[in-house]
């Protein structure tokens, strides 16, 4: 699963492993991890050997986004198909892998919500270019899951 962080105008993408807790250098020392998809920002130094953590980063500011900002404030086109969870659910099963052609009406992404599962297909003939989740993870409403776009000679 993915996130992306904005940080003094720069975007920063951090890949986050179930279970692991990964420190992303952002700039100028500063550090950020995500705990319960939280950003939680320090700042490290050495002094005599051993090292100093300082928290929290109080002139620091960031925003989390679960897909990239760019295609969160795209509008939704012939060409580009934004596949979004309708509901709060969990992820049964990823169909598609980026690179796959699709058709419409291909199942995508399925999954459930109270014990009723449900397939979210494509829109669109084209190419899947992103997924976001996988297999196991909850979701909210809205959330980008994956996208998938028209190719010029379909």
């Amino acid at each position: 699963m993915k996130r992306w962080v904005e940080h003094d105008g720069k975007l920063h993408e951090i890949d986050l492993r179930k279970r692991e807790l990964k420190v992303h250098d952002l700039c100028n020392g500063v550090k950020i991890t995500l705990l319960d998809g939280r950003p939680i920002l320090f700042r490290t130094s050495n002094a005599d050997g051993r090292i100093l953590v300082e928290t929290p980063e109080a002139h620091a500011t960031v925003k989390v986004y679960k897909a990239p900002p760019s295609l969160t404030r795209a509008s939704e086109s012939k060409s580009v198909q934004q596949i979004k969870s309708p509901m709060p659910a969990l992820v049964v099963s990823v169909e598609k892998k980026v690179g796959d052609r699709v058709k419409k009406g291909d199942t995508v992404v399925v999954i459930e919500a109270m014990k009723m599962r449900t397939q979210l297909k494509a829109h669109i003939d084209g190419v899947v270019t992103h997924v976001y989740v996988q297999p196991g993870v909850s979701v909210s409403k809205g959330q980008l899951l994956a996208v998938v776009e028209a190719e010029p000679n379909l």
